[in-house]
């Protein structure tokens, strides 16, 4: 703008002086200049305008080569992860080939194994069928068993009841005897109890005369309280010995001897023991009690003895029970 002015003031003071010709020139060059000033300007704008446009692009590129940058280093990392990815699954598919192979070998080997376990636990199951067939058939005979043990021991006590039963009456009648012949001397009587029997030994002294079967008046009286306690315990069986010594014949011992057990077993019967019983029988010299080898033997020999025992019915009822 400042040219411009210059240029129009020379023109003023060139008016004066130049033709008209030079005139006009000087204002076309002048309206010339001043177009091309608006062109330069429009110029310099538009240029200005660039380089602010270039410097936003320098910008954007730069933005961009680094977004690029960015973009290729993720790319590359992303490629070398695919890599990575690629022959991570080619070992897989390596490695699942091989586990099909191993898979379909451990499968074969796990059939044939569960085959022999199948074929185990059959047997097992066909063994443990036969031992509860077993069990029960011991268990049916261990149920008998104790039934019957069961029923043994019922027996057994029944057996303990009646014995105790029978010992206390044979304990009763003992005493009952040793309280009747307290009057007698043990030479004369013994009362000894064994084997579940009370035996009651009478001498010849006490009863007889030598070779008599006759009982004289002590001997009836021995005889006679004997049968008050043997009254009282009317389940008693009473068995009556006579015994001699080996003196004499043995014809004439044996009919000495039953001869003497008859005549006690009158006595008792006539004192009301039941006659039934009584069992009478003679052993003469077959059952001695001391060697008759000497007078005070044979003396131990002549003897009658009385044997007392329980009813046993009940017990051999039991015993025999089935």
């Amino acid at each position: 703008m400042k040219n411009l002015f210059v240029l129009s003031m020379i023109a003023l003071m060139l008016g004066s002086c130049v033709s008209q010709r030079k005139y006009d020139e000087l204002l076309a060059t002048n309206k010339s200049l001043e177009n091309r000033v608006d062109r330069l300007e429009k110029v310099k704008q538009a240029y200005d305008k660039l380089v602010v446009d270039h410097e936003a692009l320098e910008s954007e590129r730069d933005r961009l080569a680094r977004e690029k940058s960015e973009l290729e280093r993720r790319a590359a990392s992303l490629r070398e992860n695919l890599e990575k990815l690629n022959a991570e699954y080619g070992s897989l598919l390596s490695q699942n080939e091989v586990l099909l192979a191993s898979a379909t070998e451990e499968r074969q080997t796990l059939v044939e194994e569960l085959g022999k376990k199948e074929n185990e636990i059959a047997l097992k199951e066909r063994s443990l069928a036969r031992l509860q067939r077993d069990l029960d058939e011991k268990e049916n005979a261990l149920n008998k068993l104790q039934a019957s043990l069961e029923e043994r021991e019922t027996r057994i006590n029944e057996l303990n009841d009646q014995i105790n039963a029978q010992r206390e009456i044979l304990d009763n009648v003992m005493a009952g005897i040793e309280q009747a012949l307290m009057g007698f001397s043990d030479a004369d009587l013994t009362v000894t109890q064994k084997d579940g029997r009370v035996y009651i030994s009478l001498s010849q002294q006490l009863l007889f005369e030598v070779g008599s079967d006759r009982i004289d008046a002590k001997g009836r009286d021995a005889i006679t309280k004997l049968a008050e306690v043997l009254n009282a315990n009317p389940d008693i069986a009473i068995t009556v010995e006579g015994h001699t010594d080996s003196d004499g014949s043995a014809e004439r011992n044996w009919d000495l001897s039953v001869s003497r057990a008859t005549s006690v077993v009158k006595i008792l019967t006539r004192a009301n023991v039941e006659p039934t019983s009584i069992t009478a029988s003679g052993r003469a010299l077959y059952d001695p009690v001391a060697p008759n080898d000497t007078p005070e033997n044979k003396a131990l020999n002549r003897r009658t003895e009385i044997i007392l025992s329980p009813d046993l019915s009940k017990l051999f009822e039991l015993v025999q029970r089935d």
